[in-house]
């Protein structure tokens, strides 16, 4: 039987900046089906999981109309894994969001991009120093912490995915680059492969983009 694949946002499906790249999956023979864990809520809803000043996590993701929001993490969480929960009669839950959720979520069939990303790093070089970009400033301590519990020497700069600025992007890596990156990961699953070629050929160092990794992951196991 072919797999079953539940591919979950943190935001509102379904994800138009990744639906040529989810169409590859399908023109893969994978059984895929987009969900969002703020779906079914309202915009006052939505509205009450926003960041406060205290909140040291915070999510980034868009809503359905293409709109750029800030999540709190903590107030997330239930509904991340509720939304799981409702999926379990699928094959794989892919969460597409490569904050750290290793040991906070639940689910044998879950498939988390931060704990498949930084093993794979490990696998590929432990002692490389990380350049790490991620779409907001604050987001700066979470993001370096994810990576530093795996041991890896690392510097952060913040370049929007959802905000797409080619040249603010290659500033940012140009700057990591000059710090001492030895392989710059563009770390948000917004991020895409046409984002990378446009500034991988100007860098001396290799560069990562994980929805593309997961996603190759992904048709290898299914």
């Amino acid at each position: 039987m072919k797999s079953k694949i539940a591919i979950v946002t943190i935001g509102q499906a379904p994800r138009k900046d990744m639906a040529a790249d989810i169409q590859q999956l399908k023109n893969a023979g994978l059984h895929v089906t987009e969900f969002g864990v703020l779906d079914l809520l309202t915009s006052s809803e939505i509205s009450a999981l926003a960041p406060t000043r205290e909140d040291s996590d915070v999510l980034v993701t868009l809503l359905a109309n293409g709109e750029q929001i800030k999540l709190s993490k903590k107030k997330l969480m239930p509904f991340i894994q509720k939304r799981i929960y409702e999926l379990k009669e699928f094959t794989w839950v892919l969460l597409m969001c490569t904050g750290d959720f290793t040991n906070t979520l639940s689910g044998k069939n879950l498939l988390l991009p931060d704990r498949m990303m930084t093993y794979l790093v490990r696998g590929m070089n432990a002692d490389l120093t990380l350049g790490l970009i991620g779409p907001e400033p604050e987001q700066q301590i979470s993001v370096a912490e994810k990576w530093q519990k795996s041991r890896f020497n690392v510097t952060f700069e913040a370049s929007s995915p959802y905000r797409f600025n080619e040249q603010d992007l290659l500033a940012k890596a140009k700057s990591l680059e000059i710090h001492g990156a030895e392989l710059l990961i563009l770390d948000c699953m917004g991020y895409s492969t046409a984002m990378k070629n446009t500034i991988k050929n100007k860098l001396s160092i290799p560069v990562v983009v994980p929805r593309e990794a997961v996603f190759t992951i992904l048709k290898a196991i299914c």
